[in-house]
């Protein structure tokens, strides 16, 4: 294999390869030869330990019976002799073990590096730990940056795992504050509420302050906490601007006012559950209009079409001038009947986050069916996260669950006590609402001139049953989850991820 010297200089000085001179490697190998044999020797020593270890308790034993004190003095002393003698023997052959041990243990990493190496212009290489993670990468990405300089593709990489790294602190943030501050809601609540306010782009302890201001004053509301706790969220994000220098908290009164009142209509006029409808009212008041209305009579008629309120509340706070948003939704909806599904809340939900996507059903049906397979060694119902991710336009299948797994490990050292699962969920919350602006044309397969991921998004809500809440976000279709009272909001639905009935 022949390879540039510059290229290889390049990725051993920044950690990249290993790279070992053919002396080296023969001598490493001769080393190593004998590695078995060595290790066999080692066994056979500790057994002939255990047994002088055996003698040498049985020995000290004797000197604390009865019999030991009736010998003679002369008698005594030689057994005590010879007892530490054996102390003395035992200690040198310990120690001699632990040294072989250790030898064997060297040897162990070098033959581990060896057997991954390989034969290069006279040199032996081998992949290091930061070299296997980046070629992964490459592998990924290599149909878009192919033609790209390496340092571009690494300095996207480091960027989008700064800021996954940097959401996942926030959110423990979040997380710390929280805790005492809202004790009837549990660790898996908390870390739902608390990704969507560190994803805001603002200081952290102000719209931590903001977002307790605005869960104090909806205590009164009869809905949920979980619903409580995003409508809270909304109202934190309305004012969370990254360009003030702090937050103003002066809005708050009238913003509860005015939830108050879409609360009342929705429940007597729209008939929704008292449980859900300040959820749902904060979702509706997100969407207000540029005329200064809210989208309740969108919300009205998408309620006629669905039983799921929460996919009426998607539907109606997205811009739809010329009313595709209906027959949109009615064609996932039946994408997904014809792939088998009752009409369920999942179907629902996938079918409204579609919706508000740019896709149509024959551009996501191959992808989604990637994604949904991918999640269903996770999640149970999967449908909803793998619908949120499949709306994601402008990555591909692999390359979308590759950024999920990059969310998951930035946040499972944070997140410690959660279940594998609520890890996936909140992964899958964390990077809903990337987009990117500088994509030539908005189709899955188009090149990006640089950084393909972006991360703007503002809090959001997936995987809700029947009475757990969601958020959506202005312009676009940024989303994610909120947790279903202590129970992991991918096994648990109010409809059991099977029909509504009736």
């Amino acid at each position: 294999m022949q390879v540039q010297k510059a290229d290889l200089d390049f990725l051993s000085t920044n950690g990249y390869l290993s790279i070992m001179p053919k002396q080296d490697y023969d001598q490493a190998a001769a080393d190593v030869a004998n590695l078995s044999q060595m290790n066999d020797a080692l066994q056979s020593e500790r057994m002939q330990e255990g047994i002088v270890q055996a003698t040498l308790e049985r020995d000290e034993r004797k000197t604390h019976s009865i019999l030991f004190h009736l010998e003679g003095r002369d008698e005594k002393e030689a057994e005590i002799a010879k007892i530490e003698t054996e102390k003395g023997v035992v200690a040198k052959e310990q120690a001699d073990m632990t040294e072989k041990d250790s030898k064997i243990k060297e040897l162990i990493q070098k033959k581990s590096a060896i057997d991954r190496m390989v034969p290069c212009d006279g040199l032996y290489v081998s992949l290091t730990g930061l070299g296997v993670l980046t070629l992964n990468d490459l592998n990924v990405r290599n149909y878009r940056v192919s033609d790209s300089d390496f340092s571009d593709f690494m300095e996207e990489r480091m960027e989008t795992l700064g800021e996954l790294h940097s959401i996942a602190e926030r959110g423990s943030y979040q997380v710390s504050n929280l805790r005492t501050r809202v004790p009837e809601a549990d660790f898996s609540q908390l870390w739902n509420v608390s990704i969507g306010l560190a994803k805001l782009r603002a200081d952290q302890s102000q719209i931590n302050q903001r977002f307790l201001l605005a869960l104090g004053v909806l205590h009164h509301f009869d809905s949920t906490l979980d619903n409580k706790m995003m409508a809270a969220e909304i109202i934190t994000s309305l004012s969370a601007n990254p360009s003030q220098s702090s937050i103003d908290n002066s809005d708050l009164q009238n913003l509860t006012k005015t939830l108050q009142s879409l609360d009342h209509d929705l429940r007597h006029h729209a008939k929704v559950p008292k449980q859900i409808s300040t959820g749902v009212a904060a979702l509706v008041m997100f969407g207000k209009r540029y005329d200064g209305t809210y989208p309740t009579d969108r919300f009205l008629e998408f309620s006629r079409m669905t039983h799921s309120y929460e996919s009426a509340a998607i539907l109606s706070v997205m811009s739809d001038p010329s009313n595709q948003l209906p027959s949109k939704f009615q064609a996932f909806r039946s994408m997904f009947g014809l792939w088998g599904y009752q009409t369920s809340e999942d179907t629902e939900l996938a079918s409204a986050f579609l919706s508000i996507s740019d896709l149509q059903p024959d551009d996501v049906r191959w992808k989604m069916s990637i994604i949904v397979t991918a999640l269903k060694n996770y999640l149970e119902y999967p449908l909803v996260a793998a619908a949120i991710l499949t709306s994601i336009p402008t990555l591909e299948a692999n390359e979308t669950l590759d950024l999920m797994e990059k969310a998951y490990s930035q946040l499972w050292s944070f997140a410690i006590g959660l279940e594998r699962s609520e890890l996936v969920s909140l992964s899958v919350r964390m990077i809903h609402g990337i987009k990117n602006e500088l994509v030539e044309k908005l189709d899955p397969t188009a090149k990006i001139l640089k950084t393909p991921v972006q991360f703007t998004h503002t809090p959001s809500n997936i995987f809700f049953g029947y009475y757990a809440p969601l958020i959506i976000v202005h312009s676009i279709y940024y989303s994610t989850f909120s947790g279903i009272g202590g129970f992991h909001p991918a096994h648990v639905h109010g409809v059991g991820g099977g029909g509504f009935g009736g």
